[in-house]
């Protein structure tokens, strides 16, 4: 336990200035707004970077620093190299709000009393909301992206230290990694929220590094005492339904957090103005095609058990299917 707590404060530590930079994503902005499936580019940078951390190899190095390496290359942090080449890059489909509709829209917005608030809001609200990006047909935040690889890096290392431990659960201790952050420095401080969706995308950044060196087919091998890929990497099989925040929804928190903009209220008072959008085929379409996936990861898993014991917040409140059920 030692251990984990020295891990989870140099983690935190090491994220908490890019953090303070991280996006949050708005969802029923884009709602109505199709956008093309960017998995083929996308796929093709990520794979450049595997292909270059591969090189910078050395020749005896274990398989678990290999896939280290590897995720490393990505960008330990939130508003990584690789989000800030999806924000730039003209392959990518991204939906990018209009900030003139995002302030008047926005279900973090708060009605402004003055002109000199409505302008700090704007400013606020166009620095934290991210871009959406479709892969495979789920539309999510870029900032998953970073998740994926900044925090699944670390929930990686936390899995290696604890494997051989039969007295823990290897994968449960890199969860409650990311739990601690949502809690502090990554989610309530820095911008109100406690995104499930967030912890779903750290984890599948977790399995990545697992796959790369465990079962039948690792995505390693070695060969002529150099490591090589066995299959390139397709991130249609690491993102899922739960790294979109309106169909795997987030909980709230007002008061005091770096975006100066409380969460809760807001929240509440502005999401039933979204229940039309909601049934519009669309949507609807969209979270039948979500159903159809029927994923569970042992991370949902683990955190449903914790919102059931009640030692996390319940997102139940900000659900949209309850919100607009009647």
């Amino acid at each position: 336990m030692i251990r984990m707590i020295y891990i989870c404060r140099l983690g935190l530590l090491s994220l908490f200035i890019p953090f303070l930079y991280g996006g949050e994503v708005d969802h029923y902005l884009s709602w109505g707004n199709p956008l093309t499936d960017s998995a083929n580019p996308l796929n093709a940078k990520m794979n450049e970077i595997v292909e270059k951390a591969i090189e910078s190899l050395p020749n005896d190095c274990s398989c678990e620093f290999a896939a280290s390496t590897i995720l490393s290359e990505f960008g330990v942090k939130l508003n990584s190299d690789l989000e800030r080449w999806i924000k730039k890059s003209t392959k990518l489909d991204l939906y990018r709000p209009d900030w003139s509709e995002a302030v008047e829209k926005s279900i973090f917005r708060i009605p402004p009393k003055t002109k000199r608030m409505e302008e700090l809001e704007k400013t606020s609200l166009s620095m934290q909301i991210d871009e959406i990006i479709n892969i495979g047909g789920i539309y999510f935040g870029i900032d998953k992206l970073s998740h994926f690889t900044g925090s699944g890096y670390l929930y990686y290392q936390s899995y290696l230290i604890f494997r051989d431990n039969p007295d823990v659960n290897a994968e449960e201790m890199a969860i409650w990694f990311g739990i601690l952050g949502e809690k502090s420095i990554i989610g309530r401080i820095a911008t109100g929220v406690f995104s499930y969706a967030d912890l779903e995308a750290n984890y599948q950044g977790m399995q990545l590094g697992r796959n790369m060196c465990e079962g039948d087919n690792p995505m390693l091998k070695q060969s002529d005492n150099r490591w090589t890929l066995t299959r390139l990497l397709d991130m249609r099989n690491y993102v899922n339904p739960l790294w979109d925040e309106s169909y795997n929804p987030s909980f709230y928190y007002d008061g005091f957090n770096l975006t100066l903009m409380p969460k809760n209220t807001p929240v509440l008072n502005n999401m039933p103005k979204y229940c039309d959008s909601f049934q519009s085929p669309f949507v609807q379409d969209l979270f039948t095609y979500y159903d159809s996936f029927q994923i569970k990861s042992s991370s949902y898993t683990f955190l449903q058990r914790l919102i059931q014991e009640e030692k996390l917040p319940s997102p139940t409140l900000y659900d949209i299917r309850n919100i607009c059920k009647d």
